[in-house]
């Protein structure tokens, strides 16, 4: 079987190498933008666009009336064009929406080269196109038969990152299935899930607790902005005239900037760190794990109420994460469909019954009075166990 994954670290590249980086950066941006540009005339000509290959064989002509794309990596400004021409193939499928242009105000910036040959890793450093070895902090180590398809350098709030893709081949052998090491998982807004055991994992709600902070932070991040707007500053109750000058070079505002990014970094790093640790002790416990297959995107909606609570859990990105560690280990993660009535059918005797979201007891004919999330938890086990045995 082969195992794709991707080892990413952070990297301490040094002045000129930074430079470089940002060089690359700004080349790739401004050709997916001017890519993108073209293909939204061709698509308004004819309702279509380039494909890969009629962008890249653009690029020779740009570079001579641009030379300063010379100097980029040849790679990454071609992965440009693919992601271009792989946004638009997304969008004619209906499976996202039309592709946008990319800011250079964006905390995130990031770019992929593709040379196996040329990129290594080792250690202490890694070896990267156009910037050589580069310094890195991490300790792991790749298979032996690992093959490295590609490296993505990305900057994020002026730090800098390596993600390494790679695969190997693995003997997985499958698992057989015990029935008492099987478990079913029912999504809880508060806490995750719980499970068919009773258990909740309670998961630590990191963006509520770092809502007073990042409030407090994007109300100083506006009144700094509109005061720059409106030409003058406040400090400490006065008002000073400042310089007309553009927002991006205001040193204040840019800190600020700064600031609420790396406390939105914070959260977003606390909740993946939580979700893996988590999804590892679970594939390392279970033979399968059975959830429902839930559309997360629509639930994080207005109309549900809950949209605050599911982009703090992270229940589909722990879904993600969860089935890869399992397949890795020769186990399953089974999903059964959402439109079962798990919550309102009787876990017992198997009867149907409408009950309210307010109501969080479930209590059948049949004398059964249970937790309404954990009877539902109980049906999705019972499902992926009859499917599992057909």
């Amino acid at each position: 079987m082969v195992i794709t994954h991707a080892l990413k670290m952070r990297i301490y590249p040094s002045k000129d190498q930074s430079k470089k980086i940002d060089q690359t950066l700004d080349c790739c941006r401004y050709v997916y933008n001017h890519m993108l540009y073209r293909n939204q005339l061709v698509y308004e000509r004819r309702s279509e666009h380039l494909s890969y290959y009629d962008m890249q064989n653009l690029l020779p002509t740009m570079k001579e009336y641009l030379p300063w794309l010379r100097d980029a990596d040849s790679k990454a400004i071609r992965f440009a064009c693919r992601q271009v021409a792989d946004a638009y193939d997304r969008f004619f499928k209906k499976q996202s929406k039309f592709p946008k242009f990319k800011s250079k105000r964006n905390p995130l910036q990031s770019y992929t080269t593709e040379h196996p040959t040329t990129i290594r890793y080792d250690v202490n450093s890694v070896n990267l196109p156009k910037l050589g070895e580069v310094k890195h902090s991490d300790n792991r180590l790749l298979p032996d038969d690992a093959k490295i398809c590609y490296a993505t350098i990305s900057k994020e709030n002026g730090k800098y990152y390596c993600s390494v893709t790679y695969k190997y081949d693995k003997d997985v052998v499958p698992v057989p299935v015990n029935e008492n090491q099987v478990i079913g998982l029912d999504y809880k807004s508060d806490g995750l899930f719980m499970d068919s055991n009773g258990v909740i994992a309670d998961m630590p709600h990191f963006y509520r607790n770092a809502q007073k902070r990042l409030r407090k932070a994007q109300r100083k991040l506006s009144h700094m902005i509109e005061s720059h707007s409106a030409g003058y500053k406040t400090v400490f109750g006065k008002r000073y005239p400042i310089y007309d000058r553009p927002l991006e070079t205001c040193r204040r505002v840019q800190k600020q900037i700064s600031k609420v990014a790396k406390l939105q970094e914070e959260v977003a790093n606390h909740r993946n760190d939580y979700l893996h640790k988590l999804s590892f002790q679970m594939a390392n416990v279970y033979d399968a794990v059975i959830i429902e297959d839930l559309d997360m995107k629509a639930m994080s909606n207005k109309g549900f109420g809950l949209g605050k609570a599911t982009m703090d859990n992270g229940y589909g990105m722990f879904a993600n994460i969860l089935e890869y560690k399992l397949i890795e280990r020769g186990k399953q993660l089974i999903k059964i469909d959402r439109f079962l009535p798990s919550t309102q059918q009787c876990s017992r005797c198997g009867s149907i019954k409408k009950i309210p979201l307010s109501q969080r007891v479930y209590s059948c004919d049949c004398g059964l009075t249970i937790d309404r999330d954990l009877n539902a938890a109980i049906n999705i086990r019972n499902e992926g166990l009859r499917l599992l045995t057909l």
